[in-house]
């Protein structure tokens, strides 16, 4: 009986299938996110906002020839045409969670846990799919911002202008995509964590804008050395060109944040594995 079941089998036509490796899982990862209803929408919504406000920004303060700019209460050139990157930070980090947090509210986590049995491949291969698709378009609309308002800003000589050639302007064009990627990821791995929604939201943003303005209110015995490596402030380093004596490098910074990530992501790791779905 067993011969005969064997070899019935082995007539059936049907390749053995194993369970899925890495590259299956990013393949089903990448069809998720980019038919996810609020991905396409938050990424088109995020690129107006941050170029259009940006774009408005530059025409509105290089327009400016009152005595402000005689007294260098205006912003440099640079912060200028970054100005609309606020509202882009948040649109990312809304997308981190959203990747994630979506699949628990619609109770898809299940049929991806059963589809994928080993949780931290399912995270992992998250996480790659997320970092190289949210980096690129970050880094597009980053220099399509800088072009935007560089040529504006072009337009009134009184302002004085940047361009990629200047001093580290490049490596700020640059860091800007990692940044919000960075910050992306810590929308991805709170939502993994939390596995709500808002919840994972509102820590977020309470993470990388309301405590650290709480945080510059404390004395600068406190302030100074917890600022120097509050991650997402450290992280700020590769987007700006000026550095006080209490912050770190454009890369440390860098890394100090990324570091942070990794941590997050490895505790969302072990809670995935560890918890029911």
């Amino acid at each position: 009986m067993t011969q005969v079941t064997t070899q019935t089998v082995a007539k059936s036509g049907f390749p053995e299938v194993g369970p899925p490796g890495l590259r299956d899982t990013m393949r089903s990862e990448w069809t998720k996110l980019k038919t996810l209803r609020s991905t396409p929408v938050t990424i088109a919504i995020a690129a107006v906002l941050v170029i259009g406000l940006s774009a408005l920004a530059s025409f509105l303060i290089a327009a400016n020839e009152s005595s402000e700019l005689k007294h260098g209460s205006l912003p440099t050139p640079l912060q200028t045409i970054q100005g609309g990157w606020s509202v882009g930070l948040l649109a990312f980090m809304v997308l981190g969670v959203l990747a994630i947090s979506n699949e628990y509210s619609s109770s898809l986590i299940g049929v991806s846990l059963l589809a994928t049995p080993r949780r931290s491949r399912l995270l992992l291969a998250k996480v790659i799919v997320f970092s190289v698709s949210m980096f690129v378009i970050a880094e597009v609309m980053s220099f399509i911002n800088f072009f935007v308002g560089h040529a504006i800003i072009s337009a009134y000589p009184a302002y004085p202008n940047v361009s990629l050639t200047s001093h580290l302007v490049l490596r700020v064009v640059i860091g800007m995509g990692i940044y919000v990627t960075l910050v992306g990821l810590l929308g991805l791995g709170t939502g993994a964590l939390l596995r709500n929604t808002a919840g994972s939201i509102v820590a977020c943003v309470a993470f990388l804008f309301i405590l650290p303005g709480i945080l510059s209110a404390l004395p600068n015995s406190w302030s100074n050395p917890i600022g120097e490596y509050w991650p997402t402030e450290a992280g700020r380093r590769i987007i700006t060109l000026d550095h006080g004596p209490n912050t770190l490098s454009a890369w440390w910074g860098t890394a100090d944040l990324a570091l942070f990530i990794v941590v997050l992501l490895l505790i969302a790791d072990y809670a995935l594995v560890k918890r029911d779905a």
